[in-house]
């Protein structure tokens, strides 16, 4: 009995966050794919026309998902990755930079990531740089971007594998 009231209520912790999930399409305007979000988090657009995500409890987690109109290919994306992982840790002053390999998935949805992780430290903090690009369609890139302290980042983890799946391309005409 103990075993199948675990099981009840793995599955239901598990399913829970979908239960109130809130899916988004991006671009805004034409849009290109949507993603679904976990209750409780937020997304709005900036002046820039990114989209930036915030979940919903007090760790400040956040990401942005940016277009990539200069990237045409998977080849261009993947050497543009490790770049803007340097610039990010850059622009953070982070200090023993360590860039992960560039890696491949695909989706539940067939959309296929590459992303990488990168590492270093910033008034005695280890964080992460977490970047993942995608082409809903041949030729359209998009780049999810995050920066977080190692600890915020693997709270999150499994959010960020369920919003990663989530993303679903958007034909013409289906918005």
């Amino acid at each position: 009995m103990k075993t199948l009231l675990l099981l009840a209520a793995s599955f239901l912790i598990a399913a829970s966050p979908n239960l109130r999930a809130k899916t988004i399409k991006y671009p805004e305007k034409d849009p290109a794919f949507s993603i679904t979000l976990p209750d409780g988090w937020t997304a709005k657009p900036d002046k820039d026309g990114n989209l930036d995500c915030q979940a919903g409890d007090d760790s400040k987690f956040s990401f942005s998902i940016i277009a990539s109109p200069n990237i045409t290919s998977d080849e261009e994306l993947k050497s543009y990755l490790p770049k803007l992982a340097a610039t990010m840790a850059e622009g953070a002053k982070l200090k023993g930079l360590k860039v992960g390999d560039v890696k491949e998935m695909t989706t539940a949805n067939k959309v296929k990531l590459m992303g990488l992780n990168a590492t270093g430290q910033t008034e005695g903090v280890e964080m992460v740089i977490s970047l993942a690009g995608f082409a809903p369609a041949k030729g359209n890139y998009f780049v999810i971007m995050g920066a977080e302290s190692v600890e915020v980042d693997k709270a999150h983890d499994k959010d960020m594998g369920t919003i990663l799946n989530s993303i679903s391309p958007i034909m013409s005409g289906e918005d």
